[in-house]
């Protein structure tokens, strides 16, 4: 696809990122704006909605939209009265929740605070945003929804984390099943490590990685219902060395 198609590739199209302030929330959506999408970006901190919109005010050609809403509310019903003013949403990328704790504990310390926390953070929030998000798109449109490869493998002295990831894999796959084509396409994109610009600020990046404007690239092929991938609903983006699969690398 040539830079010019790419760049008229979602115009005309709204597409919400929840989660726009995160690191690889901030980079999807640049890349979306780029697609020449009108984002509605979300998120919990209006301070933190406003350095975003300035690190992409000369994004282009898109249009930015800020929303100080918290999507993995409980109340579903708030959320959408909350984006109601922006329509029908052609896509949705949901990249919210938490990644884990830098410190790594045993699945036989883990503390019941500590469980419930994070089922609280990384799965019933996802659930709530899923809940509340879904109804708001479009029948064409695309949810795109993701997680980390800890959903597959073993992930030791950080069990919580894939265990959420293996929650969030298996609720947003039923999703997909329970609509079966009579509702908006949703995609679950199982990730690995992602070149943003707080890891680079800490010296953790890697050429090897896939970086946030890749992903969010990528995510608006398939809210455009473009490219070899369009039509697969479980995505692998580990690696670019692995490139897109659909089935988990070796």
């Amino acid at each position: 696809m040539s830079d010019i198609q790419e760049d008229r590739l979602l115009s005309g199209r709204t597409v919400l990122v929840a989660g726009a302030t995160g690191g690889i929330g901030e980079g999807m959506t640049l890349a979306l704006l780029r697609q020449g999408a009108t984002v509605v970006a979300t998120g919990r901190s209006e301070e933190r909605l406003a350095g975003l919109a300035d690190h992409v005010k000369e994004a282009g050609p898109g249009t930015l939209i800020t929303r100080t809403v918290d999507v993995g509310d409980a109340d579903s019903e708030k959320v959408r009265a909350q984006l109601s003013p922006d329509g029908a949403l052609d896509g949705a990328v949901v990249s919210i929740g938490d990644w884990g704790s830098p410190e790594r504990t045993g699945i036989l310390d883990i503390s019941d605070r500590e469980w419930e926390e994070m089922i609280a953070s990384n799965l019933t929030s996802h659930f709530h945003a899923l809940r509340a998000l879904t109804p708001l798109l479009s029948r064409d449109g695309a949810l795109v929804h993701l997680s980390g490869f800890s959903a597959d493998i073993p992930y030791p002295f950080a069990a919580l984390v894939g265990a959420t990831n293996a929650a969030k894999k298996s609720l947003v796959r039923s999703l997909d099943a329970e609509l079966g084509g009579r509702g908006p396409r949703v995609y679950e994109l199982i990730i690995g490590p992602i070149r943003t610009r707080p890891r680079a600020a800490i010296g953790a990046d890697n050429p090897g990685w896939f970086s946030a404007e890749d992903l969010g690239r990528h995510a608006g092929r398939l809210v455009a219902h473009s490219g070899p991938y369009a039509d697969a609903p479980l995505q692998y983006l580990i690696t670019r060395a692995h490139g897109v699969r659909t089935t988990p690398p070796q």
